[in-house]
């Protein structure tokens, strides 16, 4: 059987093969349609049911809904314990990216030893990951107190029971965790599931990443370190791990796994030699903690080769910082990325001008608070930098209002950096008159993200007049116009002014690729904690205001001006508040033929919000024009909400 394609990349006269035309399509389809696919005929069950199985993530899909259910009552005979055990033993040799946070799951896999063509290996648990049976046990567990037969306190924090060792290898790597709400059954089950746990691992010599986000909460405790040395050591290609809860030690790790060159640990821990010796390999390190200084200079010092770096925040508190030549032996690093996880708490100001003059080759950095300082040593020593993040652990804008009156040094960047390529800093203000004042210089810049506020406006009063007296205006009534209205008239006129001057700027960085002049402004309390008001009966909550010194973004405020960033494929203005309209939109889709995602018309998913009848309105009308243009947002609504 073949068929032809009568459209598309391939000419008319193209003939395929089944299995042919399978390959040729399967890339477009996600797991669903692979499903659908496979169920086809044989020819295409034998073809499509390898890219089906090769990357299985037990998070996706119907996965969590079949592994809570799979020993409920109601599932015998269906998706339940067999179906799970066989689905690893009959495919689990196609599998390639495996990523695993149910304990069922992780069970399954290991236990059907057919799992052994890994590529990638993630493992997690999640305590919000229970089966029907886990969360009745616990439930019930939960409610008996200790003179109706519970467990008190002292009972539950013992060392809960081990099982049999299924290897001899086994055989005092592991401790069992607390008993807590687990019942004797479920011990034993865990201590069998973790031993699963890393015989998968030990069975995948062609790993390359490995993902350990298990936490001492779950399953059990490792005795022997010494012990995870050795299986990770056993993976011949392994170039990443990351792993949290476990006591491994950075330069004991290089050691025994030399392959390693990328780094992900809950925190830095090192042996008492690690300056004596010098590692290589190790490339990328993310440290999910504060480090002190010292330590920060050691990892520059013993790990030359290191290109990027990220944590928290460097903690220094002794004047170790002094001596930053000592440390590194007066020899500059060659760390091209810093990255601080962390807002506007962190000052890395009393340490900018001890340590970036020895990071000559920083084109990246990632911090909260940009202050004169930080940014002076920047544009001094680091002459190549290319990429500026704020740090990303706000939620919103919003609790940047404290320091909107503050001076912010972004500008000093965009005005000496010429290299820029990314700035990706919407907690970072950037001043409009100052902005006019020194021009940018970086014309390359392809990702701006970015508040440029203190632009100037008509107040809620002059706003509301303004209409009337423009239509007076028109009607040739100039001489009824007051003094008030002709201030108001030039008021708007200095407005429009500042801000078709900030979009001809603007409108030079022709390489754009997203111009993202917002993000969510309001504050993400609780809505019990918010104040409430009432419309014909229905109650909303009191959420803050858009910012009002932002800018129109309408044609008459200098939109065309943006007309040459052909470019662009995401433009956001969520949490200002603009003026665009119908015709904004209708010049947005002719001249912007890339643009493949807006933000700040999309839905808005905060509960207890009152709908916005003009913005889905305008988003409505934005999707005629271009449907494929997707509407989102920044933000990640917590999920308490």
């Amino acid at each position: 059987m073949s068929a032809s394609l009568p459209s598309g990349p391939f000419s008319s006269q193209t003939v395929f093969s089944i299995p042919e035309l399978a390959i040729v399509i399967v890339s477009h389809l996600h797991p669903p349609e692979f499903l659908s696919c496979a169920q086809v005929c044989r020819q295409w069950h034998e073809v499509v049911l390898p890219f089906l199985w090769e990357t299985v993530d037990d998070t996706l899909y119907s996965w969590p809904q079949i592994l809570k259910h799979y020993d409920a009552d109601d599932s015998k005979g269906k998706k339940d314990e067999d179906w799970l055990h066989n689905a690893f033993v009959k495919h689990g040799h196609l599998i390639r990216h495996l990523s695993l946070s149910w304990k069922a799951s992780i069970f399954a896999a290991g236990l059907s030893g057919q799992c052994t063509n890994l590529l990638s290996l993630s493992l997690r648990t999640s305590v919000l990951n229970k089966t029907v049976k886990e969360s009745q046990a616990r439930s019930r567990a939960m409610s008996l107190t200790p003179e109706e037969g519970g467990r008190t306190e002292g009972e539950r924090r013992q060392l809960g029971v081990t099982g049999p060792l299924l290897l001899p290898e086994f055989e005092g790597l592991f401790l069992p965790r607390a008993a807590m709400w687990r019942t004797i059954a479920e011990q034993e089950q865990d201590w069998t599931t973790n031993q699963h746990l890393w015989q998968l691992v030990r069975s995948n010599s062609a790993l390359r990443t490995l993902r350990l986000a298990l936490s001492e909460a779950e399953l059990c405790k490792v005795a022997k370190v010494e012990g995870v040395y050795d299986i990770l050591s056993s993976l011949k290609e392994i170039n990443y791990l990351g792993s949290t809860e476990y006591a491994i030690l950075l330069d004991r790790l290089l050691e025994r796994v030399p392959t390693i060159r990328h780094v992900q640990m809950d925190s830095a821990r090192v042996g008492e030699d690690f300056t004596t010796r010098t590692y290589h390999g190790l490339q990328t390190l993310a440290i999910k903690g504060f480090v002190d200084i010292k330590l920060f200079l050691k990892l520059l010092h013993s790990i030359p080769n290191l290109e990027h770096l990220r944590l928290i925040a460097i903690d220094y508190h002794h004047d170790e910082y002094r001596h930053v030549a000592t440390h590194l032996n007066n020899t500059p690093s060659r760390l091209k990325g810093l990255h601080f996880n962390i807002g506007a708490s962190f000052d890395f100001g009393k340490l900018a001008e001890h340590i970036l003059p020895w990071l000559p080759d920083l084109s990246e950095l990632t911090l909260g608070l940009l202050d004169a300082v930080t940014a002076k040593a920047l544009v001094t020593y680091c002459k190549g930098l290319q990429v500026f993040r704020g740090a990303r652990d706000l939620q919103s804008t919003f609790l940047l209002d404290y320091a909107r009156e503050k001076p912010n040094y972004l500008e000093v960047l965009l005005q000496e950096c010429r290299q820029l390529k990314i700035v990706d800093a919407i907690c970072h203000r950037v001043d409009a008159d100052r902005l006019l004042a020194l021009p940018w210089v970086c014309h390359d810049l392809e990702v701006l993200h970015v508040h440029i506020a203190g632009v100037h406006q008509l107040n809620k009063a002059e706003q509301k007049d303004f209409g009337s007296i423009t239509s007076r205006r028109q009607g040739q009534e100039v001489q009824q116009l007051s003094d008030r209205d002709l201030g108001i008239l030039e008021k708007h006129k200095r407005c429009q002014d500042q801000q078709q001057k900030i979009l001809a700027q603007l409108g030079l960085m022709t390489h754009l690729r997203v111009l993202d002049l917002g993000f969510e402004w309001r504050k993400l309390d609780p809505v019990i904690l918010l104040a409430h008001y009432e419309i014909n009966g229905k109650k909303y909550a009191h959420y803050t205001n858009p910012y009002t010194d932002t800018m129109d973004l309408t044609l008459e405020s200098g939109l065309g001006q943006l007309v040459d960033l052909v470019n662009l494929e995401v433009f956001g203005f969520e949490g200002i508040r603009h003026r665009i309209g119908a015709q904004e939109l209708e010049w947005i889709a002719v001249h912007w033929p890339r643009l493949r995602v807006m933000r700040g018309l999309q839905e808005d998913l905060l509960p207890m919000l009152q709908p916005d009848a003009k913005r889905t309105e305008l988003r409505k009308r934005m999707q005629t024009l271009r449907p494929n243009v997707r509407h989102q947002s920044l933000l990640q609504v917590p999920e308490s909400y």
